[in-house]
């Protein structure tokens, strides 16, 4: 015989599976719920987004609208072409998206231009667009057109500012070809540079063969090819100055397409 304990449990059984049951019915129910409700929230949030972001998908009150176009940071030629790129004016809807596109198509256009940045003044409706000049390196002087270049051999339109006047130029035969130059000729370059005590007139540089020459007070040097372009600067600093100590007279040459088996020639010039 059962207890009475044991029939009691068995009596309530059911009830407590039934009620287990729908326990985890609602459970499941609130779970996909509340999934319902981030995913709900998450489109909101995805389309507010687009409204705060994209001009064109906001009700035209609530557009970002441009009162006036201020240009900083430089001025003359480099502000004047910026000018050119710049299409809106006016009245005319402005959203976040626009100004990081206006920044990129600068920075891609305009590689004298080492940073843009481009917001908006909620408050007076200004469009800003601030501007930064690279640093030039040195000037190159092609057959047509004259260029800058930075350090990293970057080259970019010269608009020729006053303050680049005194800049070392080289004087390019053959067409400039690449948005860098050769890391030998940067290299080069450098060294001329470092020695300021070398009377150098005139830097050529072939951009086809790759030889360059140098014509100094009182000699002209065939430096031969770019490699080891900075050993052959310090080479011919000694030979000017040792020429000098010595007393000859100019001009004369001084031949480098040797260099690569140690010889050096000088001889005077015809």
């Amino acid at each position: 015989m059962l207890s009475r304990k044991k029939k009691s449990a068995r009596r309530f059984a059911p009830i407590r599976g039934k009620r287990e049951k729908a326990l985890r019915i609602k459970r499941i129910i609130l779970t996909l719920s509340a999934f319902a409700v981030i995913l709900a929230i998450f489109f909101a949030l995805n389309k507010a987004a687009d409204m705060i972001f994209d001009a064109k998908s906001r009700p035209q009150w609530l557009q970002w609208h441009v009162e006036k176009i201020n240009i900083s940071g430089e001025e003359g030629a480099i502000a004047e072409e910026v000018g050119k790129y710049i299409t809106f004016k006016k009245g005319d809807a402005v959203s976040y998206s626009d100004c990081t596109a206006l920044e990129g198509l600068l920075e891609n256009n305009l590689k004298e231009l080492k940073k843009v940045s481009v917001w908006r003044n909620y408050f007076t409706g200004d469009l800003n667009i601030k501007i930064r000049k690279r640093e030039p390196f040195a000037r190159i002087e092609g057959e047509k057109k004259s260029y800058l270049f930075a350090e990293n051999g970057l080259v970019f339109n010269d608009d020729k500012s006053p303050q680049y006047a005194s800049l070392l130029a080289v004087k390019a035969e053959g067409e400039i070809k690449d948005e860098f130059l050769p890391k030998e000729f940067v290299e080069l370059v450098k060294a001329v540079k470092a020695e300021t005590g070398l009377p150098v007139e005139e830097f050529t540089v072939n951009m086809d063969s790759s030889v360059f020459s140098l014509r100094l007070k009182g000699a002209y040097a065939d430096m031969g090819g770019l490699k080891d372009g900075a050993a052959k600067i310090k080479v011919l600093k000694r030979i000017m100055a040792e020429s000098s100590r010595r007393g000859f007279k100019g001009p004369f040459e001084i031949d480098f397409n040797y260099f690569g088996d140690g010889k050096v020639y000088l001889r005077p010039s015809a």
